[in-house]
């Protein structure tokens, strides 16, 4: 399982990678239209990690485990929804909060039994791939005037 989870982590970063990263590599007629794309990955990655701390949650459940995990998985799911619909760069600025809190209540529910130390520290390398990807994203935007361009446009 270890195995399978670090390929598909490592596969779910490409977008992050191709579009964070590398947006001025793109042409300049895509570079709009692939910030929404980038805004709109990370947002159902977000609600996906959240997904998966339910999902951990609900596998250990026993009466002496903390079901915390229950609301952490579906105030992260409506923070993602909420990016989406917040103008940019405020969505990303909170996609990267949202990322940071979520990686931290994960580590708090390890030490608490819910999740592995092994998952926790592949989390832990994901989370700092994709934040660098949304702060490169940033500061791509301050060369582009992608946040004055409504979405109808794109």
């Amino acid at each position: 399982m270890k195995k399978t989870a670090l390929i598909y982590g490592a596969l779910g970063l490409i977008p992050f990678i191709a579009f964070g990263i590398l947006l001025p590599v793109w042409p300049d007629a895509w570079q709009h239209g692939l910030v929404y794309a980038f805004n709109s990955y990370s947002a159902m990655i977000l609600a996906f990690l959240s997904g998966a701390v339910w999902g951990m949650t609900i596998s250990g459940a026993r009466p002496d485990k903390p079901t915390n995990g229950l609301t952490v998985g579906i105030v992260f799911s409506l923070v993602a929804v909420g990016a989406l619909l917040m103008p940019l760069p405020y969505s990303i600025y909170l996609l990267i909060v949202s990322f940071a809190v979520l990686f931290i209540l994960e580590v708090v529910l390890m030490f608490k039994g819910v999740y592995p130390f092994w998952y926790t520290m592949m989390r832990a390398l994901l989370t700092a791939v994709v934040v660098v990807c949304h702060i490169f994203l940033l500061y791509w935007l301050n060369d582009l005037s992608v946040m004055s361009v409504p979405m109808e446009q794109v």
